[in-house]
């Protein structure tokens, strides 16, 4: 509404502001009066509606019709026609289409009316409950619950049952009466039995006819429901009607309103329940002037107890006062759908059942004409390959609609079928792709949102006790906005605080250390990273005392602010105030509010997470409210994490203008675009044919004079209501209609429904087909354009001109700025370029040129195997380890060595024992997990006591040797150093070195003839590194060999169980019992031995790795571990990796 500033003032108001000193001259709003509308032209179908009589009238109006249209018109015609505007009464389904229907009658009347024109059905039973309700004892009018008010309600409730004992509900339900789903279905029962006109007394009589025990106690709680509302003075949405249609049928009311209001108008017919029919029929019936318009085909909100069935048997049910059928008109003329759309349209909707309707309306119905301007008009189907070409394809579909048609942003809209399941992936993706995107505020709840995820699992933590912190909320919350770290940041932080527990473990002060008596020599080591990082967060002051302020720093923020937080908890702060502290407390705002100013893709995503903030704030202040005075966090995380509908609000936040709309098919009734995107038409999604059974049977609830019990929901009913859905969402688009699905090449991919192929099979209408598109080669985003421009600028196939042409473009893009004068395309500026940036050389060597280089057998073996990988593991520390792998292969060696050393007897169950006693430190996050690689450990152990066990024709003379030499390799020092797991000695006095592996492959037997790992221990026998009992310098190596603990040697027979006294004892044999099946020999891979003297292929190796080092170039080396290796996608020689390192 718009207002001009106006000043009014006469001669002796100058004369007094003049003689005032100060005073100011008297400004008064004034109303800019609204532009003259013009009556419409209507046509004949219209016409007959606004020269209606009186009496009941059905209006079908189908899409585009004009049926808004014709009831303002209908309105104003009673109004000339001397009718008091307060004598009409109009009603409908949404805060918005009322407010529409308000405006757009006053503009049309041009004068004042004294009370609402249009209300929603809700509204209006409100106001009749207020004015007739009895008056209250203090004046208080009745207070609405909201949805998630009702839930804990009914939470609420439904806990005091159990204490109580009543009502008695049937032993099967008695461990769900405290569950969020059981209040769910307890709610669901409730609004069915007011929709259908069953009060508590007429339920339990339905629950004894039925033999249905669980009925019979709803039908108790839904009388202390009631009861429990009334005391609090409180109403919900279904009792709120349901009381109203008694006052209207009160004594004298319903004639009183039928005085009151002597023309009824009722838009979207088609989604009124029983209980507003019946509210109605107080109202209207008995033949007054009720006219009502709706479209059966567009009957999508049965979830809410709508029934197409009171649209279909109008006539019937409201015959006129002598009796005959209720007069029917139809709306034939479309003028929102162009021909190719409403024949796609038409042979959708002629596939929907519509039972009840005589025939001939029907079909007037649905055979609409097109009598809208001329346009230009396209539909069209198309499938993609992945989930993510189709989000990325609409989101080039999109942006090129704006900037190649010039169809302003916040005339395209994209509609999906679920909010849960598709609507975040197309946010996120419709960001990235530079298009402006809005979610409606009541389509996800906030909890759902992604952006506000760390801030609701920091107030779980605040909520908890810091020692019930976890390993992975630590980790997530680290790694997230408040923490700020990066994952390579937290792995640094991660090995100085198993650095700094080391020490204090080799220094004493760890006590036996964090194992406890008994463990297995070698075993004695820190906890896991996670379960250190862990204690960095919970106690920052004690844990990161020894660590370096730039890599504790992220862990003493985080574990601070936790701490300020709890501060407030503990000093009677609210959710709100804590979830303020922990929002206030990190640099995540002003990072965010730094992105929002500098606009793009960035900003917008920064848009989209403050707006996801402030949503949650909202929700946690309502949800406080709603709890009460001195509720803690806890109740108020529950209930906003349970929420599956947002809770309501009292007025709907208006669209952002320049922005494309993301909604569900359900939120889209009522609507219209010039382009809609209809995504995701999938096979088991659209139509979405899963069975709605609830465990209380709500859904079989029906009015009495029906019987009060219906059958269950066939899937024909299911169909035809998804049917509806997607013709609603079909018939939202003005000039464009695209229809999008997956059509994964994958045998178990996804697939388009028989939605999309009953579309597609329309091409005889004109609908454009596509099929197995891929993700844009070539998107139209700033990005892709510099990306374009520099490809031809530097194209040697390139034509001079071209080149030039492309770099102009490219130089007028980097000079750009914005208000600030930051670039607005770095990306254009050739200084940022990755190809013309010069390799670096690091400033501080490798391995200093006057320094040993250090290797061991295993990274000789990964530095021969590929030098990248080696280098990103070994020296940069960029691999994610698992310490649960890691602390597996420590613990299965310590045994080996205690086992050979002779400290613990070859026996598996004094292995099992001493395995146990370190087991839970090895810190396996999942259960199943753990006790998977128990049973691993177990048979590993076994193994090796076969192994161990058997007569090799050598004896046993080292275990767990460790070795150091240097040799001198291409001028350099290469100092070989590690430990050998096993020395053994055969009868001419030759050394083998044993190898113990606990992975779960084997090398090829190719590979194992010039292992870098055994060469390398065979090198260091023969370099008298290792210098055995009783053998001196320069010792005759005899071989070396594998040994995997964790696989079987083949289809050979398990060799003998010792007896119980003998060596090996314990290992199970064919007649174990279950859970101790027998195992085999461990796989042993046998390499040669080194000739005694002169050059061998280890010496090449070791060269090799000499030169590649001193020259610190790592080329990636693709082969056999590529596919298991942790940096294949950031690899060169990989087609999915990315260029990082040259």
């Amino acid at each position: 509404m718009l207002y001009a500033v106006t000043v009014h003032q006469d001669a002796a108001g100058v004369a007094g502001a003049v003689a005032t000193a100060g005073s100011l001259p008297a400004y008064r709003l004034v109303r800019t009066p609204p532009p003259p509308v013009r009556p419409p032209v209507l046509d004949a179908d219209q016409r007959r509606v606004v020269d209606h009589a009186g009496g009941p009238l059905l209006v079908l109006a189908g899409p585009g019709t004009g049926k808004t249209t014709t009831i303002v018109e209908a309105v104003a015609r009673r109004v000339h026609d001397g009718l008091d505007p307060e004598a009409i009464l109009v009603l409908t389904f949404s805060r918005r289409a009322a407010q529409e229907l308000r405006e757009r009658i006053t503009r049309r009347l041009r004068a004042a009316v004294g009370a609402p024109l249009a209300w929603t059905f809700h509204a209006w039973c409100y106001a009749l409950l207020r004015l007739r309700r009895p008056a209250d004892p203090l004046g208080v009018p009745p207070r609405l619950l909201s949805g998630p008010e009702q839930d804990a309600k009914l939470r609420d409730l439904l806990a005091g049952t159990r204490e109580v004992g009543r009502p008695r509900w049937p032993a099967a339900l008695a461990g769900c009466l405290t569950t969020y789903g059981f209040a769910e279905e307890v709610r669901a029962m409730l609004a069915r039995a007011r929709e259908v006109g069953l009060d508590p007394d007429a339920l339990a009589r339905l629950a004894r006819n039925a033999g249905r025990q669980d009925w019979a106690a709803m039908a108790t709680f839904y009388a202390d429901y009631l009861d429990a509302l009334d005391n609090v003075g409180a109403i919900d949405y279904p009792e709120l009607v349901q009381r109203a249609a008694l006052i209207a049928e009160g004594d004298g009311v319903g004639a009183e309103l039928r005085r009151s209001y002597q023309a009824v108008f009722v838009d979207e017919y088609q989604d009124t329940d029983p209980a507003q029919e019946r509210l109605l029929r107080a109202v209207a019936g008995n033949g007054a002037d009720l006219v009502v318009v709706g479209d059966p085909d567009q009957s999508i909100y049965g979830f809410r107890g709508a029934e197409v069935r009171g649209l279909l048997e109008f006539p019937a049910r409201f015959p006129h006062a002598d009796g005959r059928r209720a007069d029917v008109v139809t709306l034939r003329r479309c003028r929102r759908l162009g021909p190719v759309a409403l024949a796609v349209s038409r042979d959708v909707a002629r596939r929907i059942p519509a039972t009840g309707l005589p025939a001939e309306y029907l079909r007037a119905h649905r055979d609409l004409v097109a009598a809208g301007p001329p346009v230009v008009e396209r539909v069209e189907a198309q499938t993609y390959t992945t989930a993510g070409a189709q989000a990325e394809g609409i989101a080039d579909l999109l942006r090129r609609e704006h900037l190649e048609n010039g169809t302003p942003w916040d005339r395209m809209a994209v509609l999906v079928r679920s909010a849960a399941r598709s609507m975040l992936l197309l946010r996120r993706m419709l960001v990235a792709g530079g298009v402006p995107v809005e979610v409606a505020g009541d389509e996800l709840p906030p909890a759902r949102d992604g952006a506000v995820a760390p801030l609701l699992l920091a107030l779980r933590c605040v909520d908890s006790s810091p020692d019930e912190l976890t390993a992975q909320a630590a980790h997530t919350l680290l790694t997230g906005p408040m923490g700020g770290a990066d994952p390579t940041s937290l792995r640094a932080l991660g090995r100085a605080l198993r650095a700094a527990e080391r020490a204090a473990i080799a220094a004493g002060a760890a006590g036996a250390g964090a194992y406890g008596s008994g463990t297995p020599a070698g075993a004695a080591a820190p906890a896991a990273s996670a379960e250190l990082l862990r204690q960095a967060v919970v106690d920052p002051d004690r844990t990161l005392l020894m660590v370096e302020e730039h890599l504790a720093r992220p862990a003493r923020r985080l574990g601070e602010l936790l701490r300020s937080a709890r501060a407030v908890r503990a000093a009677g702060g609210t959710a709100e105030d804590v979830l303020w502290v922990l929002w206030s407390g990190s640099d995540w705002p002003a990072r965010l509010e730094r992105a929002s100013v500098a606009g793009g893709a960035a900003g917008r995503a920064a848009d989209r997470d403050l707006d996801a903030v402030v949503a949650l704030f909202a929700a946690v202040g309502r949800a406080s409210d709603r709890h009460g005075p001195g509720t803690g966090i806890g109740p108020v995380l529950d209930e906003l994490e349970q929420q599956q509908i947002v809770g309501d609000v009292l007025a709907e936040r208006p669209a952002r203008p320049d922005v494309v709309r993301l909604l569900t098919g359900h939120r889209s009734k009522g609507l219209e675009w010039d382009l809609v995107v209809v995504c995701g038409v999938q096979d088991g999604e659209w139509p979405d044919l899963r069975t709605r059974y609830s465990l209380l049977e709500s859904e079989r609830l029906e009015r009495p004079e029906l019987g009060g019990v219906r059958e269950p929901v066939t899937r024909t009913e299911l169909l035809a209501d998804e049917r509806r859905l997607f013709y609603v969402a079909l018939t939202r688009a003005r000039r464009r209609l695209v229809v999008t699905a997956v059509d994964s090449p994958e045998d178990q991919g996804m697939s388009p429904s028989r939605f999309f192929h009953e579309l597609t099979d329309a091409e005889r209408l004109g609908v454009s087909v596509t099929r197995g598109r891929s993700r844009p080669a070539r998107p139209l985003t700033l990005p892709s354009a510099v990306a374009t421009l520099r490809r031809a600028a530097v194209d040697p196939e390139s034509t001079p001109a071209m080149r030039q042409a492309a770099s102009v473009r490219l130089a007028r893009l980097a000079a750009a700025l914005d208000d600030a004068g930051r670039p607005l395309v770095s990306a254009a500026r050739p200084g940022r370029w990755w190809g013309l940036v010069e390799v670096t050389s690091g400033e501080v060597p490798v391995v200093a040129a006057d320094a040993p280089i250090r290797l061991s057998g295993s990274s000789l073996s990964a530095l021969a195997t590929c030098p990248m990988r080696w280098f990103l593991e070994h020296e940069a520390h960029a691999q994610d380890v698992s310490n649960t792998e890691m602390g597996f292969g420590k613990v299965v060696h310590a045994l080996a060595d205690e086992v050979a050393t002779g400290r613990t007897p070859p026996d598996l169950d004094e292995l099992d024992v001493r395995l146990d006693r370190v087991w839970r430190h090895l810190g396996y996050e999942a259960p199943w997990r753990s006790e998977q690689q128990r049973v691993a450990a177990r048979q590993a152990l076994a193994r090796f006591l076969v192994w161990h066990t058997a007569a090799r024709g050598r004896r046993l003379v080292a275990s767990e040797v460790p070795f150091s030499c240097d040799l001198a390799v291409g001028g350099r020092t290469v100092r070989l150093r590690g430990f050998i797991d096993r020395i053994e000695l055969d009868d001419a006095g030759r050394v083998h070195v044993v190898d113990f592996k606990t992975g779960r492959t084997a090398p090829s037997a190719a590979d194992v003839v010039r292992h870098p790992q055994l060469g390398t221990y065979q090198l260091a026998v023969r370099a008298a590194a290792v210098a055995p009992h009783g053998q001196g310098a320069g010792a005759e190596p005899g071989g070396a060999e594998l040994v995997h603990l964790r696989l079987d040697a083949g289809p050979d027979p398990v060799p003998d169980v010792p007896g119980p006294d003998a060596p090996g004892a314990g290992v199970p044999g064919p007649g174990a019992p279950a859970g101790r099946r027998p195992v085999r020999a461990p796989k042993i891979q046998r390499q040669e031995a080194l000739p005694p003297d002169g050059l061998t292929w280890v010496d090449d190796l070791l060269v090799d790795a000499v030169e590649c080092i001193a020259a610190e170039r790592f080329p990636p080396r693709p082969g056999a571990d590529c596919p298991m290796c942790a940096f294949r996608r950031c690899c060169p020689a990989q087609d999915d990796g990315r260029q990082v390192i040259t």
